[in-house]
């Protein structure tokens, strides 16, 4: 091993080593024993086979749980569902005909790879369809739809063809009422944030090669002393990937998958169409380096949380000023776990953290991991704090 995987290994076991030894916010992490009465309380949601490959989550605020399978590597028996969380059933979303792929068929009325949700502060249901590098995106176009929970009926669509390429993924969204934006991440190619205008509909790409945006080359998500691999043997790396929108709807919290790099940026600037690349690039802030998260969420309360993917825990950040910036305090909210495997989808509803366990390293990665357990959906009691902006 070279000394550049030297350093990254130490700099792994420091950043576990401080999240393991900090206390978290409700109590020290659960361990694979059990949780004391301090700590949260992991518990199972729902269960699924191999034929529904979970990643995205969304929750309303009556409690109904919604989930994704997208086709990036095997096409699951639905793209799309609610799930019945007392008896386990999945009803596919919004119907049975959406979830029937056709390839040959335009993709106005069916899921080509649904990959993220988000339940608004409105209970509306928003699903990100990213679609596939191997299909016609000139007739089966990344899109945005919104649903109305109360009808299953779409609100709003919007198409992001002429946005981004084949090469790119959108991956993760967030929808900002309080500016009528959707923020959306793109892990592919150069990353960088698509913006929408939910009023007008128009759509840019920013952010698009910027240092912020594509993961360090001088860093890798591990696996112990093996660097992460997709399943064709190359080196996995991914840019943009986890995004989360302060509660007060004046930041966005976002990082490349595959380096520790956290950072955010104004959503004025964002939304700010007189600004430069340059200039837009200058908002933004470096947060320093934390875990390894995929999906990222922001609380009520303002608290960061992720999935440390290589750690297999779920770890929470304080955002705090030191020396006159904005830097970042990691502390462990859920510790190692039996049931506890790749992290990486969350959701926030009616006081709990609901996370997605989506188990890629096992079924999308070429590292030997065997596959063990059942994908799942897990929700852990969230911390009782004073709210500091709008819910949702």
């Amino acid at each position: 091993m070279n000394h550049k995987h030297s350093r990254q290994r130490m700099r792994r076991h420091v950043l576990a080593s401080l999240g393991a030894g900090m206390v978290g916010i409700m109590g020290s992490p659960l361990s694979a024993r059990g949780a004391t009465e301090r700590e949260p309380q992991l518990e199972t949601v729902a269960t699924f086979d191999d034929d529904f490959r979970l990643v995205g989550i969304g929750v309303s605020r009556q409690g109904r749980v919604f989930a994704t399978a997208p086709a990036s590597v095997k096409r699951s028996r639905y793209s799309m569902v609610e799930v019945d969380t007392k008896t386990g059933a999945l009803t596919p979303f919004p119907d049975e005909s959406w979830n029937v792929y056709k390839p040959d068929d335009d993709g106005s009325h069916q899921w080509t790879s649904v990959q993220a949700l988000w339940v608004d502060e409105h209970d509306h249901l928003w699903a990100l369809d990213s679609s596939l590098t191997s299909v016609d995106q000139t007739r089966q176009p990344p899109k945005l739809i919104e649903f109305d929970l109360a009808t299953r009926k779409i609100v709003r669509r919007f198409d992001y063809g002429k946005i981004v390429t084949p090469k790119d993924s959108i991956n993760d969204i967030r929808i900002d009422h309080k500016h009528s934006y959707a923020f959306l991440s793109n892990a592919g190619n150069q990353g960088g944030v698509v913006v929408t205008n939910l009023k007008s509909g128009e759509s840019r790409l920013v952010l698009a090669g910027d240092r912020s945006s594509v993961a360090d080359p001088n860093e890798h998500l591990m696996f112990g002393d093996r660097i992460a691999r997709k399943l064709d043997g190359s080196v996995l790396v991914l840019q943009t990937d986890g995004i989360a929108l302060s509660p007060d709807r004046e930041w966005l919290y976002y990082r490349p998958l595959t380096d520790h790099h956290y950072w955010r940026v104004p959503t004025a600037a964002l939304i700010d169409t007189s600004l430069s690349a340059q200039d837009l690039s200058r908002r933004v802030q470096f947060l320093g380096d934390g875990a390894e998260t995929g999906g990222l969420i922001m609380s009520g309360a303002g608290v960061l949380y992720g999935g440390d993917l290589e750690n297999r825990t779920v770890v929470a950040f304080d955002i705090v000023q030191r020396d006159g910036k904005p830097a970042l305090v990691q502390k462990t909210f859920v510790g190692k776990h039996p049931q506890l495997s790749w992290a990486d989808g969350f959701a926030i509803g009616n006081g709990y953290l609901y996370i997605a366990d989506s188990h890629l390293h096992e079924l999308n990665f070429s590292n030997g991991y065997p596959r063990e357990g059942k994908l799942a959906i897990f929700r852990v009691r969230l911390p009782r704090q004073p709210a500091h902006g709008l819910a949702g």
